[in-house]
């Protein structure tokens, strides 16, 4: 029962930062930023325990931890860079994590899931052009980055040979990484299309709402 317990304290703590977020308060927002994902690890782990805990996936979000902490030092750009190598170390600890609970079902994908992959080209075709010819010298790194979510994402999809379409083991994993997309593609225009601000809240609540999709579905894969 202690997971709930992190549960709980994970809520307020996202409800601090949204908070923050919304009143530009940088301090606040110092303090509560990095404890999310620590704190949904430790959600995760407890929830997992007695059973087996995927430590990919508790991995994949102390790295994003590591991303949001490098994120936060504003106006650097090798700070950005850091940033984004947490990131995408996490991306492969969730494609390693998705690719392995297919295990050897990937024979029974269906073919019309590839249908699935349409939201993300959607978000990809709304947003990619806003910033392509913006990235300067850090265009092959933002295209390796792309890369590796991208095949996160598509990991999701292929979760789809395993377990049923509307089975929250795969349902809640999809969205989280559409989200987490998401959340990506409006720091990308915030960052590199000066003349156009993306509200910061926005990136928050899909990023966070993402990440704890993700953590809930693999956590209810495992415990189901």
């Amino acid at each position: 029962m202690i997971e709930y317990f992190f549960l709980f304290i994970y809520f307020i703590v996202v409800l601090v930062d949204l908070f923050a977020v919304l009143k530009d308060n940088k301090k606040l927002e110092y303090i509560a930023k990095p404890l999310l994902m620590p704190i949904l690890a430790l959600y995760f782990i407890f929830g997992t325990f007695t059973i087996g805990t995927d430590w990919l996936i508790v991995f994949a979000l102390l790295f994003g931890c590591s991303g949001d902490i490098f994120l936060m030092l504003e106006n650097e750009e090798k700070w950005f860079m850091f940033g984004m190598i947490g990131f995408l170390i996490g991306h492969i600890f969730y494609i390693i994590a998705f690719l392995l609970s297919i295990g050897e079902n990937l024979m029974n994908f269906p073919l019309w899931g590839i249908l699935l992959i349409f939201p993300v080209i959607i978000i990809l075709f709304l947003t990619f052009p806003k910033y392509k010819n913006h990235m300067g010298d850090l265009r092959i790194p933002v295209y390796v980055y792309m890369t590796a979510i991208l095949l996160m994402h598509f990991t999701s999809i292929l979760r789809l040979a395993a377990f049923d379409i509307f089975c929250p083991c795969f349902f809640l994993v999809y969205i989280g990484s559409l989200l987490f997309v998401s959340s990506d593609s409006l720091i990308a225009i915030d960052t590199f299309k000066e003349d156009m601000e993306i509200p910061h809240f926005y990136m928050m609540v899909t990023y966070i709402l993402g990440q704890f999709l993700i953590a809930q579905g693999i956590l209810m894969s495992i415990i189901l």
